[in-house]
């Protein structure tokens, strides 16, 4: 790889302070919030244009240099992080708002853009964007895209593609190309938007996005339900999926999760039930106070017939954001308790149970603990297991053959690999368990017409 000549390249159309070589700042770059994998980048690079990394893109292909995108570094799959020696290309400063129609409800965005912030400039002009990670204060709308993240209000509303209308993309070669429509309808050839969103920057570099809007709920209430046991917790959610309720969210906790909490926060700030095996955590929407008292009234009906231990009604905004801030510092929690290892996984929601069983079972089998939590009503349960006090040995075990004990169960029950992460590098070793030889060696002659040197985000997703 020739990175002296590249930067000789980049000299030539960027600033100074839009590329660095130095030792400290490609290790501040290293690796992202999985911190599972290391690698420094050879070159990290700044681009604030399309132009700039269309050229970028151009000369690293005429040099065979491998470059990976990389936004906030938020992601939990290795997605983002360097081939060694190969070029990051950081795309923070690409973050403007470029546009807003309100006519067609969409809005036109960097990849660079911070999504709460996103989110808090369409509210502003009246839409409403629901994708909501719990990154989504600091991770980018380009990572989401590439990962076709998701969230607890995906139940209702589904994950980053859905809302997808079209992309400007900077090809291997660096030709720049545009997919998608704001239009609703369109039965025109291969859909190149949707095959983008979620391949992770291997096929392309994302310089533009247009997102479709949605108007905001006119109200929203959050409810607690509190389970003796996972069967009723699970069958219970079965039951709420049936039901005719306006829901936006369906999040389930298993007690650990509140008990890693009140560790983290102190038990006094978590005030709600500790002394159940499991929760719901459930938003209702509506659009009238009469439809919202019509849908309370609805559930307390339906939870009439089956067995819980306590409803908490939130009466507030102030005690909503309680409750889902509850929710939300799980994986903060987790991350302060003990290294760990998440697994994204996603089963059909009937499948739930023998899910969280099967995690048990292999913890018991392979000595560790774990906090399970997640988006249950779309079968996204985060498995977090713990190290804490495993030596090296233990620990490389549970992240070879624990883990794979559990993807092989997920494929089992018709589940996936990952609902909202991606796959990335750690989770790559694993799609041989859910794709064929061919399916795979689809993927990989796809990847090659787009990326025929092999330099956009190189050993990452197809094995």
């Amino acid at each position: 790889m020739s990175i002296a000549k590249l930067t000789e390249l980049l000299t030539q159309r960027l600033r100074r302070d839009q590329f660095s070589l130095a030792e400290g700042t490609l290790n501040e770059y290293a690796k992202d919030e999985t911190g599972v994998y290391q690698a420094l980048p050879g070159l990290l690079v700044f681009p604030e244009k399309k132009e700039e990394i269309s050229f970028i893109i151009e000369s690293c292909n005429k040099l065979g240099i491998p470059i990976t995108p990389r936004g906030a570094g938020t992601g939990l799959a290795g997605n983002s992080v360097s081939f060694p020696g190969g070029v990051l290309l950081v795309l923070t400063k690409m973050d403007q708002i470029i546009s807003l129609d309100s006519e067609n409800g969409t809005v036109t965005v960097q990849p660079g853009c911070i999504v709460d912030n996103l989110k808090e400039y369409v509210a502003r002009h009246g839409w409403y964007y629901p994708v909501d990670p719990a990154s989504s204060g600091t991770s980018l709308i380009g990572g989401h895209v590439s990962t076709n993240a998701a969230g607890p209000h995906s139940y209702k509303y589904g994950s980053t593609k859905n809302f997808v209308a079209g992309l400007e993309v900077v090809l291997a070669d660096g030709t720049l190309i545009h997919t998608g429509n704001v239009v609703e309808k369109s039965s025109t050839g291969y859909n190149l938007t949707q095959l983008i969103c979620g391949s992770e920057g291997t096929l392309g570099i994302i310089t533009e996005i247009t997102l479709r809007l949605v108007r905001p709920p006119s109200l929203q209430n959050t409810i607690l339900i509190s389970f003796a046991s996972l069967e009723d917790g699970l069958n219970t959610l079965i039951a709420l999926k049936k039901s005719r309720l306006n829901i936006a969210a369906i999040e389930w906790m298993e007690r650990s999760a509140i008990d890693i909490v009140a560790l983290y926060e102190g038990k006094q700030e978590i005030n709600i039930e500790t002394n159940c095996a499991c929760h719901l955590l459930i938003d209702i929407e509506s659009d009238s106070v009469e439809e919202m008292e019509s849908n309370i009234l609805n559930l307390g009906s339906l939870m009439e017939t089956l067995p819980y231990i306590n409803i908490l009604v939130s009466d507030s905004e102030q005690s909503r954001e309680k409750l889902w801030r509850i929710r939300k510092l799980i994986g903060v929690a987790v991350r302060h308790h003990s290294t760990y290892r998440e697994v994204d996984t996603v089963v059909p929601v009937n499948k739930l149970i023998e899910l969280i069983h099967l995690v048990k079972e292999t913890g018991i089998k392979y000595n560790f603990h774990s906090v399970c939590y997640g988006h249950a009503g779309n079968g996204n349960i985060h498995v977090n297991i713990l190290r804490e006090d495993l030596d090296d040995h233990e620990w490389n075990h549970v992240l070879t053959e624990g883990v794979h004990a559990i993807f092989e169960g997920v494929i089992a029950l018709n589940g996936v690999l990952s609902g909202e992460h991606g796959i990335g590098l750690l989770n790559r070793p694993f799609m041989p368990l859910q794709f064929t030889k061919d399916e795979i060696l689809i993927m990989r002659q796809i990847k090659k017409a787009f990326d025929p040197n092999n330099i956009l985000n190189r050993d990452k997703v197809i094995p």
